[in-house]
Formats: structure tokens, sequence, C-alpha cells
């Protein structure tokens, strides 16, 4: 069993539409839509005012560090719109952008990268909107 995560109402909202929206484009893969819809199904929904400082929420901006070479790397998790790989923006779509959703620092995930299995541990959150008072970004 999947471990349960905390997402906010406001995310949760925006991850449905999302889904709503990709079931009738070609241009998504549909394992990974299934996979996001199976994690938010799941999930913990609470007002963003209350959720913790140390969550990963959308437009959050955190370091991991790969727990095989021990290489730190600073993301954005971010809507397919606002993906940008070269500016280390992750779309929520992609399969590690679906594994890094309601996790926490301190926290490890593993996931299947085209080039094999991954794992890496969350140390450092340095941007989530909600602590900032940004409750609809």
């Amino acid at each position: 069993m999947e471990k349960e995560i905390l997402v906010t109402e406001f995310d949760l909202k925006r991850l449905e539409s999302l889904l709503d929206m990709c079931w009738d484009s070609t241009s998504f893969d549909e394992k990974n839509l299934e996979c996001l819809k199976k994690k938010i199904f799941n999930c913990i929904v609470v007002p963003p005012e209350f959720i913790p400082n140390n969550i990963i929420t959308m437009n959050s901006t955190f370091t991991v560090e790969n727990e095989i070479t021990k290489e730190k790397k600073t993301y954005t998790l971010v809507f397919p719109e606002d993906a940008d790989i070269r500016g280390n923006k992750i779309s929520i779509l992609a399969p590690i952008g679906i594994a890094i959703l309601g996790h926490k620092v301190g926290e490890s995930i593993e996931w299947l990268a085209p080039s094999g299995p991954k794992k890496m541990t969350f140390t450092e959150i340095h941007y989530q909107p909600e602590t900032s008072g940004q409750f609809n970004l």
C-alpha cells in the first residue's frame, strides 16, 4: 500500500482539473495520468493554511540528494505548462513529479526513470507557497 500524502485543497482541485483536461488529449502518457489519479485519490486533503512547512506542494522549490551518488540538486514542482528541465522545473505529470508530491523533508522516494530505478532523499525546502502566505499559487 502506498503511503498517504498530504495535499492542499487548492492543489487537489487544480490537479483534478488537470487530469480531466489531459484525458481528452493524446499529448500525455496515460500511465502517468493513472498514477497521479491514484496518488491524489489516496491523499489526505488539508486547507492550504494548515499544510506543514516541510511538505512539498505544487510550486515548491526543494533540494534532493541522490542516495547512490550523493549528488544534490534543487528543483521546483510545477504544472506541465511551466515545466522546464533546463530550469530545474519538474512537471507533476512526469514520473518523478508524481513521486515527489506530498512528501516531506527527510523522506526518501523511489521511481522508475527511463534509465532505471532511482532513489532520492528530500533534504530541504527552499520555498513553499503556503508557508509564504500564497494559498492560491
